[in-house]
């Protein structure tokens, strides 16, 4: 990675870890940036598992969601979501931790697709998705 790509990278792992207060709410946290990649981990807690007792949906889309936001604003232009498709494919349980990974795999004009997936600790597939987004003009 140049210098310029490094410089991106650390400028996206800042904002996302210093702005993003949902992403701390839930308790994810953001490990790794490069560009059009980023990789986040979260512990499933008691506050985090529904009535089954396994990992919530919603806990798992919104680790998905920070790495995708991380990968899609590493290029240094500002990048949203438009579309999220996710497959939940196994549970999680209180105690595990989770890892997602995400990269950017097509890019047409203004619009992104990432393809992420999220992993326990024991490298079990748990989910995963893809999520479109759209790059804005800096304002």
């Amino acid at each position: 990675m140049d210098q310029h790509g490094k410089k991106l990278s650390r400028s996206t792992f800042e904002r996302i870890t210093a702005g993003d207060t949902f992403a701390k709410l839930v308790g994810t946290e953001l490990i790794e940036v490069h560009p059009g990649f980023a990789r986040a981990t979260l512990k499933v807690t008691e506050r985090l598992v529904n009535f089954h007792n396994m990992a919530h949906g919603g806990a798992i889309f919104s680790l998905a969601d920070l790495i995708c936001e991380a990968a899609g604003n590493s290029l240094g232009e500002p990048a949203v979501a438009v579309q999220t498709n996710i497959h939940f494919l196994a549970a999680g349980k209180c105690g595990d931790l989770l890892t997602a990974t995400g990269k950017l795999n097509l890019r047409i004009e203004s619009f992104g697709v990432i393809e992420f997936e999220v992993r326990n600790q024991e490298r079990q597939l748990l989910s995963k998705g893809q999520q479109t987004i759209v790059f804005r003009k800096k304002r």
